[in-house]
C-alpha cells in the first residue's frame, strides 16, 4: 500500500486518488501577488482536491509531477512526498 503526503501533512492512499494536475493560482508572497503552480491530487466526491506542492514556474511543477509519477510506478516507496518550492 502506497501513501502520498500532502503539503498540509495529510496522508492519501494512492488507491483513492483519481488523478493529478497542475493548476495556476494567484498567491500573495512577501506582500506581492504572484502566479504560482500547484500540483493537485483529485479525490472522489465529496472530498476536495489536495495540494501536493506549490512551485514558482510551470516547468518546475511539470518536472516534479513527472518525477512523482515515476516514483509511484516504480512502487518501491510506501510513503511518497514531493519537495515544494513554497
Amino acid at each position: 500500500m502506497t501513501f502520498i503526503k500532502t503539503r498540509s501533512g495529510r496522508y492519501l492512499k494512492l488507491d483513492s486518488i483519481i488523478g493529478f494536475a497542475i493548476e495556476e493560482e494567484k498567491m500573495e508572497i512577501e506582500g506581492k501577488r504572484q502566479i504560482v503552480f500547484e500540483i493537485i491530487a483529485y479525490l472522489p466526491q465529496p472530498l476536495n482536491p489536495a495540494i501536493l506542492g506549490i512551485f514558482l514556474s510551470e516547468e518546475s511543477a511539470e518536472e516534479e509531477l513527472e518525477r512523482l509519477v515515476q516514483r509511484l510506478t516504480a512502487g518501491k516507496e510506501k510513503i511518497v512526498q514531493i519537495k515544494t518550492e513554497i
